[in-house]
């Protein structure tokens, strides 16, 4: 496959590659706008990306230079990793909802000891025992994964219209994947760009991450925001990973339908036990048992557990223990 294609209705699509990473690439989009391209997500942040985002463009006949701005779907490194680059060669303003400015902050910051230190603490109030929280500590977390340099400079609100060259683009929060995540929406074309909301084969990881529980449900945000989308009646979405989507409306109910069965599987995993959100993230089933997950992929686990765990105590399915240390939750 090409670097750079045409998917029709004036909408280019660019593989931007992330190395190292069982993805692959990040999908970007290119439209035209009045003050030369609007991209929809920037890419990774490395040379190698960068060199697939140029090649890219040049291909459909544009340069970086021509790049009057990026909205962002999300704050996560995949996606807004080269916003800095584009913004140093073009002028670009940058995009991205308020709700996850101050988690691109965080996760641009320096990590050093005391960083650590914190997530440490953090899984041990998830009920993490010694030897997880050591393998954890030593684990390789790889360098910050995107600097500071790619900072959104720009705020981007629901039903908010990107103006492009005769058309506009219109931003609808879905929150779930990330407190700020929107998606967009090309109505000439009947076409949504989903980013990771909604995609062709994977389901986007939802977590908590502050534990035990944070007040934050992002599994019902999730959820509703399928609805949303549903509601909508798209019928053709295109996402930064995977293929087309033929059928938005239909991929959102099978999204749906695979979290209501992750929940009545882990409501049943709790028995008569009281469990902690750990012990909760070694019942659930993932794509290989728990025991042969790395540090960095059981911490992953962890939140996503965390926000199942979340939706059934809102759901009134499960109930904290009063008094528990670490904190510890059991059915009804």
């Amino acid at each position: 496959m090409n670097s750079a294609i045409s998917v029709g209705d004036g909408i280019f699509q660019i593989q931007v590659p992330i190395t190292d990473n069982p993805l692959g690439h990040t999908l970007v989009y290119a439209l035209e706008s009045p003050g030369g391209l609007v991209l929809v997500d920037a890419g990774w942040h490395d040379d190698n990306a960068w060199e697939g985002l140029t090649s890219g463009l040049a291909a459909i006949g544009h340069s970086v230079a021509d790049v009057e701005g990026v909205v962002l779907t999300h704050f996560h490194p995949d996606h807004s990793g080269l916003c800095g680059r584009v913004r140093d060669a073009s002028g670009a303003w940058i995009a991205m909802h308020e709700a996850d400015h101050e988690l691109f902050a965080q996760m641009s910051a320096d990590r050093d000891a005391a960083w650590m230190d914190l997530q440490v603490a953090n899984m041990a109030r998830a009920g993490a025992d010694q030897a997880d929280l050591e393998a954890y500590r030593h684990a390789e977390t790889g360098e910050i994964p995107v600097g500071p340099d790619s900072a959104p400079d720009r705020t981007l609100t629901d039903d908010e219209r990107i103006a492009l060259t005769g058309r506009d683009l219109r931003a609808v929060y879905t929150p779930g994947h990330t407190p700020g995540h929107v998606c967009f929406y090309l109505e000439d074309a009947d076409v949504m760009f989903t980013g990771d909301h909604v995609l062709q084969k994977t389901t986007p990881h939802i977590g908590n991450y502050i534990y035990p529980l944070e007040e934050r449900d992002p599994l019902a945000q999730f959820m509703d925001s399928l609805r949303r989308v549903q509601s909508m009646n798209v019928t053709r979405g295109l996402g930064a990973h995977g293929l087309p989507i033929g059928d938005v409306t239909g991929r959102a109910a099978e999204l749906i339908e695979h979290h209501e069965q992750r929940l009545e599987h882990l409501y049943k995993a709790f028995g008569d036990d009281r469990l902690t959100v750990w012990q909760v993230a070694e019942r659930m089933q993932w794509y290989k048992p728990w025991a042969e997950l790395s540090p960095m992929a059981k911490s992953m686990a962890l939140s996503e557990a965390a926000a199942h765990l979340r939706h059934l105590v809102a759901r009134d399915s499960v109930d904290p223990v009063p008094g528990s240390e670490p904190a510890r939750y059991a059915r009804r």
